[in-house]
């Protein structure tokens, strides 16, 4: 069964700020009263989460229900925020405008392989 991408993605925003918070698997797992090993799975979008434990979760993470879902998922251009080198002190909306720009340049990028690719082909 294929997942949908938006647990990778909630799964990232969880990662990303449990380390920011300093906080081990183990730790965040214990709090939230489930092994370590789901919330691992969680992590990586193995493993989905119910809406009543985004609840729980957002309020071990110290974050309101909402900043756990991401603003919107497209299948074929992921960008996982806890990739990018960005600054602390960038505010959200502004970490979101830079993946965002990431995103335009790796589908421009793309568009220009796929056409050389095709161009090459013709030949």
């Amino acid at each position: 069964m294929t997942r949908h991408p938006i647990y990778k993605e909630i799964g990232a925003i969880i990662r990303a700020k449990r380390k920011k918070l300093g906080l081990k698997q183990e730790n965040l797992a214990s709090e939230l009263r489930i092994s370590r090993g789901s919330l691992a799975n969680i992590e990586t979008g193995r493993q989905n989460i119910l809406v009543h434990q985004l609840y729980n979760y957002a309020k071990a993470l110290q974050l309101k229900p909402v900043d756990l879902l991401p603003t919107s998922v497209d299948d074929d251009l992921k960008v996982d925020r806890t990739e990018l080198p960005l600054p602390d002190y960038l505010k959200g909306r502004q970490k979101e405008q830079v993946a965002r720009l990431f995103m335009q340049e790796t589908t421009k990028t793309k568009q220009e392989k796929e056409i050389r690719h095709v161009k090459s082909n013709k030949r």
